[in-house]
């Protein structure tokens, strides 16, 4: 077996000698007749290749084979079976998570089947006949599939690395700790001792601060803020007084540098005392000590070398995470002791379960996981609900009572698409997430973006959503950053609900619309139940404003507003508690129906939002032009800044014509407490994100309440 190590180090010397050769490319064909295929392999074999066809003849044949190796191509025609259709061949290459570019053959070659086959997911639409072209196509396409192979493979490489660097700190005689937001996230057992404590978990979150004598806390605090402002790695040695768990201190050289942990940017820090008195890490074992099953550790070095050689096709397998749906209950209620009985029961049900080459592994204090060393799915999937059924029909005597639990079993494919070790972790956790209720099985499919066929259909759907009430809507609260507001403010966003009543988030369903006549019923629809919610709200003694977007093509609806104008005089809504949000770049488009539509909100003394903005080249031209109330910045300057590829003082000048003239900045995509400070200081005085609250179907923002 070619261990993982060994497949970097090939990988590695691939990369550094640049384009290697490829001796042989293996092609599927679809829906050709065999006369057909042997011409078309003789013309790529002119290219300088060495092509390797299979004729498939239905999805069936199709699907088994995806999984016997690695694929190169994807040649499809609808000649011998027009229901395996290119879309349907997409469609399953997705199911399965495969990366196979496809090239349709086709007699239509016109712009609208261009179109079409580019929003299915093919790479290239070419004649029946493509000569010379096809060349240049599959030239293409190996180039861009040999580029992303290297990338999986190099982030599998750097994610094993990092993991061998880790397990090295973990047995280090030196003591090493890791920083995240300047506290300990983790500290090998070197660390520990040396700082007088017992176990690691007693560290766990203690800050930088609490290590270092007070007086020397400012000054690091300096050095480290000068980095980070500047966004440089850190790479500091400096001399401190380092404070034990006793609250006494020694002398130590302490050593910072910027490092990645778990998958983020983190801070190393090695202390060496002027006298090291270490003694010896304690040998760290392959099995978890409960169970006597192999542990986390030993899991996901056998993970990265599974994922590792299905990279190289062929050696497809499957990861099955196993998690208790009842055990936080059963610890919170009967205890340690009951938890740990039921798991070493499941423990010894699952070992004997599985044998080599499969491996079971106790994974987290709730879940197991098993590698199951076998390519086909739908077993995977047969095997899963065998799991989860036994397991929820085991009773295991505890005292006067019997101890149960059933489990969510979330699968993932692993194979030569698939990303690293931990990403596939978090694949399963989702997979299992999916199982709201529990007791389950469900395996990971990759999100793809939904393009229907035609626009047409795309807009059959939307008017049939609005038609059946399959529209929701949902309301995130716009907060300000400075004094309390009389009004509170909420973003109205839309959903649309599918056939099974799962929300659709607009990129899926409005790409398709966004410049159709039927945009401007979606608006109204929006506009009608708001302006409804707006007078219960009212009637309740709440006053809310209401962010309400509105699309480009709705810019140019002559009766719109007149209509609008004639609801908010029956239902007796004060106009203020209404603005109008339209996007900087549908205003860049249409700047004159731009200008005619704000001047028409602020005739009815309604507001006006302009959002995205400084994302469109003629950002201060629509904000001269059209008269708004609010500004809401791009997302993208959020990022910038928290990242640091922004500075405070750019922001501030860009900011400042905007902020001269009285308007109200607004900046979304809040995810965490870090760049408030930062949007503070230039004189943004709304915030909108996840950080405050994720969207939700009522207007209850709980710090509105206390305020």
């Amino acid at each position: 077996m070619i261990t993982a190590s060994e497949s970097a180090y090939g990988a590695f010397d691939r990369l550094a000698a640049g384009t290697h050769k490829r001796s042989t490319i293996n092609i599927i064909f679809v829906g050709f007749e065999s006369h057909e295929v042997d011409p078309l392999l003789s013309l790529i074999r002119t290219g300088r290749l060495s092509p390797r066809g299979r004729r498939i003849e239905n999805r069936e044949e199709l699907s088994q084979i995806l999984s016997q190796r690695s694929w190169d191509l994807l040649l499809c025609s609808t000649h011998t079976n027009p229901e395996l259709n290119p879309q349907a061949v997409v469609q399953l290459l997705h199911h399965q998570d495969k990366d196979v570019p496809v090239i349709e053959l086709s007699a239509d070659t016109s712009e609208a089947a261009q179109l079409r086959a580019f929003k299915e997911g093919i790479q290239a639409l070419l004649p029946e006949r493509p000569g010379e072209l096809l060349l240049h196509v599959v030239h293409q396409q190996l180039q861009a599939l040999d580029t992303r192979r290297r990338l999986r493979q190099t982030e599998t490489m750097l994610e094993i690395t990092e993991r061998h660097v880790h397990e090295q700190v973990v047995s280090s005689r030196s003591a090493i700790g890791y920083l995240h937001n300047a506290k300990l996230e983790f500290a090998n057992d070197s660390l520990v001792e040396l700082l007088g404590y017992e176990r690691a978990s007693q560290l766990q979150g203690t800050t930088l601060d609490q290590l270092l004598i007070p007086e020397q806390r400012g000054e690091v605090h300096e050095k480290l803020s000068a980095h980070f402002e500047q966004n440089e790695p850190v790479d500091l040695r400096l001399g401190l007084r380092i404070v034990r768990s006793d609250s006494s201190s020694f002398s130590a050289e302490v050593q910072l540098q910027t490092c990645r942990f778990l998958g983020h940017i983190s801070l190393s820090m090695t202390i060496h005392p002027d006298n090291e008195l270490f003694l010896d890490s304690a040998e760290h074992r392959d099995e978890d000590a409960l169970t006597g099953l192999k542990n986390g550790t030993f899991l996901m070095q056998r993970l990265d070398e599974t994922a590792q050689r299905a990279l190289s096709g062929g050696h497809d397998a499957h990861l099955l995470y196993v998690r208790l749906d009842q055990y936080r209950h059963l610890l919170a209620e009967l205890g340690g002791e009951a938890a740990n009985t039921l798991l070493k029961s499941i423990a010894s049900r699952l070992e004997k379960a599985f044998t080599e080459p499969h491996l079971v592994c106790r994974f987290e204090d709730d879940s197991f996981i098993v590698l199951f060393q076998h390519a086909d799915a739908e077993n995977a999937q047969k095997i899963g609900r065998k799991l989860f059924r036994q397991i929820g029909e085991l009773k295991v005597p505890y005292e006067q009572s019997t101890l149960s639990s059933t489990c969510s079993v979330g699968i993932v494919t692993i194979n030569d698409s698939s990303p690293p070790a931990s990403e596939l972790i978090q694949r399963a956790h989702k997979a299992a997430d999916e199982l709201v209720d529990g007791n389950g099985c469900a395996l990971f499919h990759v999100q793809k973006p939904i393009h229907p066929q035609q626009d047409e259909d795309a807009i059959k759907r939307i008017l049939n959503a609005i038609t059946d009430s399959r529209l929701k809507m949902l309301f995130q609260p716009v907060v300000s950053l400075g004094e309390e507001e009389e009004v509170h403010e909420y973003e109205v966003l839309i959903r649309m609900l599918d056939h099974n009543d799962d929300a659709l988030t607009p990129n899926i369903f409005l790409t398709e619309v966004e410049q159709s006549e039927v945009m401007v019923k979606m608006d109204r629809w929006v506009l009608e139940r708001s302006l409804q919610l707006l007078r219960e709200e009212l009637d309740k003694g709440h006053r809310n404003r209401l962010f309400i977007n509105i699309a480009g093509r709705t810019l140019r609806s002559r009766s719109l507003l007149t209509w609008f104008a004639s609801q908010l005089e029956e239902l007796h809504i004060p106009p203020d508690l209404l603005v109008f949000q339209i996007s900087e770049t549908d205003a860049a488009t249409e700047l004159e129906y731009a200008k005619q539509f704000a001047d028409k909100v602020r005739a009815m003394e309604c507001n006006l939002c302009i959002k995205h903005f400084g994302s469109s080249p003629n950002s201060h031209r629509v904000f001269a032009e059209v008269n708004a109330n609010y500004l809401k910045l791009d997302g993208a300057y959020i990022q910038d800044l928290e990242s640091g590829d922004l500075s405070i003082k750019a922001l501030q000048e860009q900011l400042e014509p905007t902020l001269s003239h009285g308007l109200i900045v607004i900046a979304p995509l809040v995810e965490n407490t870090r760049v408030i400070s930062k949007l503070f200081r230039c004189g943004i005085q709304r915030i909108q994100g996840y950080y405050l609250q994720p969207p939700r179907e009522t207007m209850d923002y709980d710090y509105f309440e206390e305020r």
